[in-house]
């Protein structure tokens, strides 16, 4: 075991193998320290809080953080062209206006349909029912929606990127094997190793 300090400052990132993800912790002044972990599409996880470093133990203490979902939900309900059934409009765009391609799914059923810019009206039976759906397309924030199927309705939607995971008032714990200037280690393999970024 080598520890020739017994101090950390700046940024330590993961070796990657392969196409795994990326562990990256910056140690700050006073004992903060910020944390992510990024891959191929993008960060998955962020956190903040104050760190520990006491008998070649690492301790990171989360903050407590809330996580905010961006969406726009507009449902507004239009004339129907039938007395038997109704008709769903949906306008689902991204962030910058941009027309979306989407999967609705009906979450009882398992079933699904998809909407394009072209094709963006379904048809149904209409009945006193209230049907859950989840919205999906790909790289964008899962939208949930409960839709009655009483009467017709436009559906204007703006979805978002998927954006990171917040961690919240979690505390991770790691023995240290190794720590100098340049690294530190938690474990034999080459994936326990963070090597110094700035």
């Amino acid at each position: 075991m080598t520890f020739s300090q017994e101090k950390l400052s700046g940024k330590y990132c993961s070796i990657p193998i392969g196409e795994s993800d990326v562990t990256c912790i910056d140690f700050k002044k006073n004992n903060l320290f910020e944390y992510s972990v990024s891959g191929c599409l993008g960060t998955s996880q962020i956190g903040t809080g104050i760190f520990e470093l006491k008998n070649e133990t690492l301790k990171l203490k989360f903050d407590k953080k809330e996580q905010t979902s961006k969406k726009s939900i507009k449902v507004t309900e239009i004339k129907s062209s039938s007395e038997k059934t109704v008709e769903f409009e949906f306008i689902i765009k991204d962030e910058n206006e941009s027309p979306l391609y989407v999967n609705i799914v009906d979450i009882s059923n398992v079933s699904g349909f998809e909407i394009s810019e072209e094709t963006n009206k379904i048809e149904f039976e209409k009945k006193n029912l209230k049907v859950k759906y989840q919205i999906l397309s790909l790289g964008y924030a899962s939208i949930e929606l409960e839709l009655e199927h009483n009467s017709s309705k436009k559906i204007e939607i703006t979805m978002y990127p998927v954006q990171a995971k917040v961690i919240s008032e979690k505390v991770f714990e790691w023995n240290l094997t190794e720590l100098n200037e340049n690294e530190f280690k938690v474990g034999t393999e080459i994936w326990n190793t963070f090597k110094k970024t700035k």
